[in-house]
């Protein structure tokens, strides 16, 4: 699995087909893949699962699977701003995103089957609801693990925020600032900083074309070009 951490040579990472493929993924969490197949933001949390399992010893099938769907609400219309007035830390878009999608998901897995035990949507719930802003020892590797895979696979979305007025640099440096400075475990902060430094300098990128931009998103979003090894 390439997923967490690879990087091209202009220190960004760039996926390759199938670089998600990972022998150890569950028939859940593969089928949670291609409930999510088509959002942009697919990349994102493959890369969170996969920054997950890097963090944490043994990390626990709750705690894969609640990285792998923590940002599902966005792939439904109605939910929160995503530019939130109030700043980045602001508890009411925090709580309203993040009680969203762990109500998406719980319905997603009680629709999905009546073999998942309670138990393991009880926690996966409560990863969700938290993992904006941590709490015990799992839930700091779930908000740091987020933060990486913003860090890691969003050069590409935040040049696109500036391009189409959702932000200005300065909000995105913001946002950039806040992802990186929210992190609490000292390894996962180191291993964030050389990504930080990579997708500030992708604001001033102008080799990000808009065909560029249009293409990654496409990808961002492809189950089969991240998830499927070419033949």
């Amino acid at each position: 699995m390439a997923g967490a951490g690879d990087v091209s040579s202009s220190g960004r990472f760039n996926p390759t087909e199938g670089c998600y493929d990972d022998p150890s993924m569950t028939v859940l969490e593969q089928a949670a893949t291609v409930w999510l197949d088509g959002f942009y933001q697919l990349e994102h949390l493959l890369s969170a699962r996969a920054w997950v399992i890097r963090l944490a010893d043994n990390a626990s099938p709750e705690l894969r699977f609640a990285a792998l769907v923590h940002d599902a609400e966005r792939f439904f219309p109605g939910g929160p701003s995503g530019t939130p007035q109030n700043g980045f830390d602001d508890p009411d878009y925090l709580f309203a995103h993040s009680t969203r999608s762990a109500d998406i998901v719980d319905r997603w897995l009680n629709d999905h089957g009546e073999n998942i035990p309670q138990s393991f949507r009880k926690r996966v719930r409560a990863l969700i609801l938290r993992h904006e802003i941590g709490g015990n020892p799992e839930e700091d590797v779930l908000q740091a693990a987020d933060s990486l895979a913003f860090l890691s696979t969003f050069d590409w979305l935040v040049v696109e925020w500036v391009r189409n007025g959702h932000y200005t640099i300065a909000g995105v440096r913001e946002k950039l600032d806040w992802m990186l400075t929210r992190i609490r475990i000292p390894f996962a902060l180191t291993l964030a900083l050389p990504y930080y430094v990579d997708i500030v300098g992708a604001l001033a990128n102008v080799s990000l074309t808009d065909s560029h931009l249009a293409n990654r998103r496409k990808t961002a979003g492809s189950r089969k070009f991240l998830m499927e090894q070419r033949a």
